[in-house]
């Protein structure tokens, strides 16, 4: 298969060639072909469009803070308990495997109850996980491993659940944090116990992923196990997929290191206060088909910015910008359509110059419904001593 080390034709010798000296200013010691390939691939070798991936790819990780995730983040409690998943650990080539059970996935409840920033890094801290596990692999092996899989166990997951809009629209952005940030690391993953609708689902979710992703689905009704067992030994595998493996004290579910979740109650929905009632929150109002702009003055170097907003109805779209000659504004975070109306959200970003910036609510897409909007803004300068921007 080419565009692969060791298997490049001329034309993407070139390609990466040149992807290397456009990003020479963010080149680090890990940058090996490898990682340079991983973004030609999924960009087929459009120079242009994997340097423009990947230097957002840089800039996601240094605001999340991903290269220290694994030491310094801690899971929210209600996600932790709630989300479903487990390690299960290396297929035949080495490449780790992680099972997913859908039955007690509620993302309806995680839209309602946790803000999507908190999944979205959640998740993050799962990606980077498993490329830990690859690294391990490949120091001790020698053969170096890129690519995960995933078990995604249907079984039990209810068509509503399935097809609740909150949920499906939590699901896509998981999908695409993954397909923007984590490209060419999927190998397989298997669909397991996939009901009759499950295809409704898929359709659904298709416009987030790239054809490469799709290809690598394999989806199974109930006789899943012996295509696991063809790809993951059975000493490895639990019991309950097929394999040979139980807990120390004979559980064939392994709940030792799977956890199967559970649905959120009700009462956890919208558990935070309102953002309207904290002190000194700015409110303003986005009529129909308009957007508003609110400045802020960032003075110093790497400073960094973090908002937090509400809606008191319906979603609005949210961009950060800078503001360049005259009106021109450049665009740092494309604007996103967000459900704050269920829970605050909240972002950040780092500046790398000092300047005027601008956070932009739009409402250009909506017809009838003017939104009326709560926000608060911290500029926190790079000696780390907070302090709140100005507004004009």
């Amino acid at each position: 298969m080419t565009g692969y080390v060791g298997n490049l034709n001329t034309t993407q010798e070139e390609a990466l060639k040149k992807l290397k000296e456009n990003t020479a200013d963010v080149c680090k010691p890990s940058h090996d072909d490898y990682y340079y390939l991983r973004w030609l691939r999924a960009r087929e070798f459009d120079v242009v469009k994997a340097e423009s991936m990947m230097r957002k790819n840089i800039a996601f990780r240094r605001n999340i803070a991903a290269d220290t995730i694994l030491e310094d983040y801690k899971v929210p409690e209600l996600i932790d308990q709630c989300y479903p998943r487990g390690y299960i650990g290396p297929d035949k080539d080495g490449c780790p495997v992680r099972y997913l059970p859908f039955k007690n996935l509620d993302l309806k409840g995680f839209a309602y109850s946790v803000k999507k920033s908190d999944v979205l890094k959640f998740l993050t801290y799962l990606f980077e996980h498993d490329i830990k596990e690859m690294e391990e692999v490949t120091k001790k092996t020698g053969r170096v491993i890129e690519k995960h899989s995933y078990i995604v166990d249907i079984d039990g997951y209810t068509f509503q659940r399935a097809t609740n809009r909150d949920g499906i629209n939590l699901l896509s952005e998981i999908l695409k944090l993954y397909e923007a940030h984590y490209p060419e690391r999927m190998k397989t993953t298997y669909f397991i116990n996939a009901p009759i609708y499950f295809n409704i689902v898929l359709n659904l979710l298709k416009p987030f992923m790239s054809e490469n992703t799709l290809k690598k689905f394999r989806i199974f009704g109930k006789d899943f196990q012996k295509h696991l067992l063809n790809d993951i030994d059975a000493e490895i595998l639990p019991k309950f997929l097929g394999g040979e493996r139980t807990d120390p004290d004979g559980n064939p579910q392994c709940e030792s290191f799977i956890n199967f979740g559970s649905t959120i109650p009700p009462e956890k929905y919208v558990l935070r206060k309102s953002l309207a009632e904290d002190e000194g929150v700015c409110c303003m109002k986005v009529p129909r088909l308009s957007w508003r702009l609110v400045d802020v003055l960032v003075p110093e170097a790497n400073s960094k910015v973090e908002w937090e907003f509400e809606t008191s109805t319906q979603d609005i779209a949210v961009a950060f910008c800078l503001r360049k000659d005259g009106d021109e504004l450049e665009e740092l975070v494309a604007p996103e359509r967000v459900a704050c109306h269920l829970v605050p959200e909240s972002a950040s970003f780092l500046c790398e110059k000092p300047g005027t910036y601008a956070l932009k609510f739009d409402n250009s897409y909506s017809w009838l419904s003017t939104k009326k909007v709560f926000y608060k803004i911290k500029v926190t300068p790079s000696d780390k001593e907070d302090c709140e921007d100005s507004l004009t």
